[in-house]
């Protein structure tokens, strides 16, 4: 990672306490953001190191006790101590006497780390050790690999195109998308054209085409290429439509969930609902999404229901099926769906801030299988599986959260494994690249950041 980098990952890794205001740490982040991105200093590197050291000093209590061993969001996860810093000739040194930090203006000493020190050894089970380290070392970052900042209104989804991991598409309630593109860092278009805020989208299979669904009642299909809109959807009744899904098996056809409670098959070629492809639930639909195979589409309502509703792959004609009912109810913010091992995979987000895993039954029932708390306060929080470690070990899942913070879950032992702070408002959005080596969230005052996972032997 370049010293830039490092730099704004090492402040976002203090922001939370530098203001109380949110407004404020934002604002701080995207100056510094762009400060670090217009001028060019030959001394970045020991300005670095003299930045991190008197960040260390100011706020002990963040490097010493939050961040010992969490490994989240910052550039590294050791802490300082006086014993392993390393100033470089010609700066400023650091002397401790008992009263507390000063600073010493005289002749500098390099500081070398002591190596003749004694470590006591700690004893832990070696079971717990091993589990422990295995997350940590697979959820591990090296911090942010950029900072996109232009929305001006909350960005409440962000997607990574299929199988690229270099293109990212975010949706805002400003009513706009913006394509990102990570490699180099720029935004490659902004869409235009929804009149309210965009809630919902999704790519098609090769990455052509672009769905998008708005509060304004309509769902807009993009050519990415050209950044035009090639069609507009318009909801009969004009409700608001929360939620749209390509059919996989056919990109022609997609699938929408409005207010009204309606799911509705469209024709993408004509624009014009698709006769006899048309369900209603009790309730207005918050989210959609298919299941793996793609025969099962599953609704969820403002009031804890998911129903399962089978689509045919020839006629199109939707079949409602069966509804599940989630614990303590609330409203469902998301739903993630990912084959699994023995069976695939339903992750719930709920507003009674509560994530739930169930495995699909047969096709069409749910069966709960996890449950673990998250602080969501009611907001359209998102939560997705990691699709790497999901299919091939167990089910971790990322989630944002109202605290302003990235949480990594393992869902087979109920519990977060990594914490990743950078965001000064409530984390709406967070996705994964295909190959799990970058995360993309974005929050409420509409500041998107990529993290970068570090490189391990292991994957």
């Amino acid at each position: 990672m370049s010293i830039p980098q490092q730099l704004l990952a090492t402040d976002a890794r203090y922001n939370n306490y530098r203001s109380c205001v949110p407004q404020h740490r934002t604002l701080y982040m995207r100056r510094r953001s762009q400060l670090l991105r217009e001028k060019h200093d030959p001394h970045r590197e020991q300005y670095l190191s003299l930045r991190t050291q008197l960040l260390s000093f100011k706020y002990p209590t963040v490097s010493n006790s939050d961040l010992r061993g969490s490994r989240a969001g910052s550039v590294h996860s050791r802490t300082c101590s006086m014993d392993s810093l390393d100033i470089l000739p010609g700066t400023a040194a650091f002397s401790t006497p008992q009263s507390g930090p000063s600073f010493n203006t005289g002749p500098t000493l390099p500081l070398t780390p002591n190596t003749n020190r004694k470590r006591t050894p700690v004893s832990t089970p070696r079971s717990r050790v091993r589990t422990e380290s295995e997350h940590c070392e697979n959820y591990a970052f090296t911090g942010m690999s950029h900072i996109f900042d232009q929305h001006r209104k909350a960005v409440n989804m962000v997607l990574f195109a299929h199988h690229d991991s270099q293109l990212v598409a975010c949706c805002s309630d400003d009513g706009s998308i913006s394509l990102c593109q990570l490699n180099p860092c720029l935004v490659r278009a902004t869409l235009t054209g929804h009149t309210a805020a965009v809630r919902d989208m999704d790519w098609s299979i090769d990455n052509s085409l672009l769905l998008s669904a708005s509060l304004d009642g309509t769902a807009r299909l993009w050519h990415v290429e050209s950044a035009k809109c090639l069609r507009v959807i318009r909801e009969g009744a004009r409700n608001s439509l929360s939620s749209v899904r390509f059919q996989p098996m056919n990109n022609n056809i997609c699938v929408g969930g409005d207010e009204g409670g309606i799911v509705q098959g469209y024709n993408l070629s004509t624009g014009i609902p698709l006769k006899g492809c048309r369900e209603k639930v009790s309730e207005s639909v918050t989210c959609l999404v298919f299941g793996p195979d793609g025969r099962v589409v599953w609704a969820a309502d403002n009031k804890g229901h998911i129903y399962s509703i089978a689509i045919d792959s020839l006629s199109c004609s939707l079949k409602r099926l069966k509804c599940t009912s989630i614990p303590g109810g609330g409203s469902i913010c998301s739903l993630s769906s990912r084959p699994g091992h023995p069976k695939p995979l339903l992750l719930v987000s709920s507003s009674s801030d509560l994530l739930f895993m169930f495995s699909i039954e047969k096709g069409d029932s749910l069966l709960l299988v996890r449950k673990c708390a998250v602080r969501l306060n009611a907001l359209l929080i998102r939560s997705v599986f990691c699709p790497l470690v999901t299919a091939q070990r167990g089910a971790c899942v990322v989630s944002g959260s109202a605290e302003g913070s990235v949480l990594l879950f393992d869902m087979e032992k109920g519990k977060a494994v990594n914490k990743l702070q950078g965001h000064a408002s409530p984390v709406l959005g967070v996705c994964w690249s295909f190959d799990e080596t970058l995360l993309v969230s974005s929050d409420a005052s509409g500041t998107i950041i990529v993290w970068q996972r570090q490189q391990t032997g292991r994957q």
